[in-house]
């Protein structure tokens, strides 16, 4: 459940202390940059807690990564089923603004540039739609910087990084202890009754979708996708010789193929497992847009996953996942959806892991191959594929 209080000021306090030069030159240069222009903001009031306007519409400033925006899907569906009326903008950054694209419940995407002219420019557009109402799901500076310099009367967010007082209404969320997209759902809709997570609906475009069924025409079912890669590093991967012998394995003891995908800084990782594991695997890594991306891991028939962003991307098309965890906790962090399956061996500790964290590479390392395969075997005989996974291993013999 959510309680709102007041922000002690909606101007910016004689005491003010950024924690890094990185924020005194951010807020310095970009304050600098529009009172040049004159762009300032303009007075805001305290905050009435009203409902959405339905006539400007609400803006909501997404979080930045792919596994975030995925997790904060639900909190929009639940907004847009509140207020079916009210017309939502999404101000995003550009590596998850396709994403947002797929989702239903946006009627309008600004992508949000980077440095300040992208933010100069992000200003003055949203002074040109008259919003009376945002939401700001980051805990970033600038995501509410934006907001108070386009002078929004109503800014609602949660507390942190030194930015309470661009805000008017701080969200304090109860749900701490639980899923991350409690968070969000709390903000964008107080008072809520939730207790089941709705899964993210994302929908990808026809022609997205064909070309994806052609790249994947030419290779045998079930096509069961890796993604081996984590932006956040080792702490977050399990270990490419058990991606290699898990695919080594597949190939010999199911008719399927192996894709293996990930972004374009992966493509090293993911070609030396492809060719690890031989003819029946291929390599798509790099070689898509986002859109396509996800219209890929929407066309496998089950995807194994390290926890990050793909992960979380696969389990809101509906594909089945496998997903292994080191120390992160998924009670806070997992898959959204009821087709997922966790697999962790280490003590979750929070969602806050060390990029380089030794034990949970060591978490990693202990979960074996052949586990990971019973899961998959297992899965793919219970699932939407069984029948004809079980028909075409009984033609293998």
């Amino acid at each position: 459940m959510t309680g709102y209080q007041e922000s002690v000021s909606s101007k910016l306090p004689s005491a003010f202390i950024p924690g890094s030069l990185g924020q005194i030159s951010m807020l310095k240069g970009s304050l600098t940059l529009f009172d040049a222009c004159g762009i300032m903001p303009r007075a805001a009031n305290s905050g009435s807690g009203q409902e959405p306007p339905h006539d400007s519409g609400v803006l909501i400033a997404g979080v930045n990564w792919i596994g975030d925006t995925v997790m904060a899907m639900p909190a929009v569906q639940l907004f847009r089923e509140r207020y079916p009326e009210v017309p939502i903008t999404m101000l995003v950054k550009p590596g998850v603004a396709d994403l947002w694209k797929m989702h239903d419940a946006p009627d309008r995407i600004i992508v949000l540039r980077p440095g300040n002219s992208g933010t100069l420019r992000s200003v003055v557009e949203l002074r040109s739609k008259g919003f009376e109402q945002a939401y700001i799901l980051p805990l970033s500076i600038r995501s509410a910087l934006i907001p108070w310099l386009a002078g929004i009367p109503e800014r609602i967010g949660m507390p942190g990084d030194f930015r309470n007082w661009m805000l008017n209404r701080l969200v304090d969320s109860g749900s701490k202890d639980q899923h991350q997209a409690f968070e969000y759902i709390d903000m964008l809709v107080p008072g809520h009754s939730v207790t089941k997570i709705p899964r993210p609906v994302i929908s990808v475009p026809g022609d997205i979708a064909g070309k994806a069924d052609r790249l994947l025409e030419s290779l045998s079912e079930p096509r069961i996708g890796f993604l081996p890669g984590a932006a956040r590093g080792p702490s977050k991967m399990w270990p490419a010789h058990h991606f290699i012998s898990l695919g080594i394995r597949l190939t010999k003891e199911t008719p399927g193929s192996i894709v293996v995908m990930g972004s374009p800084g992966e493509r090293g990782l993911c070609e030396s497992i492809s060719n690890a594991i031989g003819p029946r695997a291929v390599n798509m890594a790099g070689d898509t847009s986002l859109s396509e991306w996800v219209a890929l891991l929407g066309a496998c028939d089950l995807v194994v996953a390290n926890d990050s962003g793909g992960m979380h991307v696969a389990a809101a098309t509906g594909t089945p996942v496998v997903a292994l965890y080191g120390m992160t906790d998924p009670a806070r962090t997992g898959p959204l959806g009821d087709d997922a399956l966790v697999i962790q061996k280490g003590v979750a500790r929070g969602r806050d892991i060390p990029r380089d964290s030794v034990e949970a590479v060591k978490s990693l390392e202990s979960i074996s191959p052949d586990e990971v395969f019973e899961a998959v075997h297992a899965r793919l005989q219970s699932g939407h594929f069984s029948f004809r996974y079980c028909q075409k291993l009984n033609e293998n013999g």
